[in-house]
């Protein structure tokens, strides 16, 4: 059974929707103290109130918003002990017709925002008797599938990073990269709203279903407390029986 997260104090991106508000209303009801982080910032002010967290507005490519933003979430929470990177964008096109624009988008977004979260966030992080920190990466991270050369670059990127960080940051802080397959949440919508394309998805997978945000959530639980104390620098698929087939 997983612990409590009672008396933790955890940041969350892209709380605003998808796999990270599933996160946040999880690790809420667990009881832990939460900053949410996104780039819209009534929608990640909405959930906030709701669920009791602080909500910060912050787009996690601008690093000047994300230093302002962690150091509000420092002073809210008094002080940060976890931090769940969940904020991503995915552009779905063939190598000759992916724009610069949106390479370099999903690479600042998916690769550098974490980055920019780790390294405001890791004072706090090192101050804390233990911390933790889980990167959401994806199955495209541990193989590739055609028109996702940007995305699956900046997941794989990430995934490495994690590894990095599990080095870098041992003993006191462990890091490890959840990598989910097809979840049901608004940036997949355009698989999963029609009928062919999510039957096709669910069929290439052992437990012949699509993922939802919860799935991820409770991986991210493990990863954030000691029921996961002897793991870092791992990769998780949360996929179904997908990568591994």
């Amino acid at each position: 059974m997983a612990e409590s997260l009672k008396g933790r104090r955890i940041l969350v991106t892209g709380a605003a929707s998808g796999m990270g508000m599933a996160i946040a209303r999880l690790f809420a009801d667990k009881g832990a103290g939460l900053a949410l982080l996104d780039r819209n910032e009534a929608g990640v002010r909405a959930l906030a109130e709701e669920i009791g967290a602080v909500g910060v507005g912050c787009d996690v490519a601008d690093r000047s918003e994300v230093n302002m933003a962690v150091a509000q979430a420092d002073k809210s929470l008094g002080g940060i002990d976890g931090v769940i990177n969940a904020a991503g964008i995915i552009t779905k096109t063939h190598i000759a017709d992916l724009e610069p624009e949106s390479w370099d988008r999903m690479i600042a977004v998916n690769l550098t925002g974490p980055y920019n979260i780790v390294r405001a966030a890791l004072p706090m992080l090192q101050a804390a008797e233990r911390s933790t920190i889980v990167n959401i990466a994806s199955v495209s991270a541990l193989m590739p599938m055609a028109g996702t050369s940007g995305y699956s670059a900046s997941k794989a990127g990430l995934a490495m990073f994690t590894k990095c960080l599990a080095f870098d940051l041992g003993p006191k802080i462990r890091a490890n990269s959840i990598c989910p397959g097809v979840i049901k949440t608004e940036m997949t919508r355009f698989l999963w709203e029609d009928p062919e394309h999510s039957a096709r998805a669910s069929g290439r997978v052992a437990l012949k279903r699509l993922g939802v945000p919860e799935d991820v959530a409770k991986a991210a639980l493990f990863f954030s407390t000691e029921d996961s104390g002897f793991t870092t620098g791992t990769e998780f698929p949360v996929d179904g029986g997908f990568s591994w087939r």
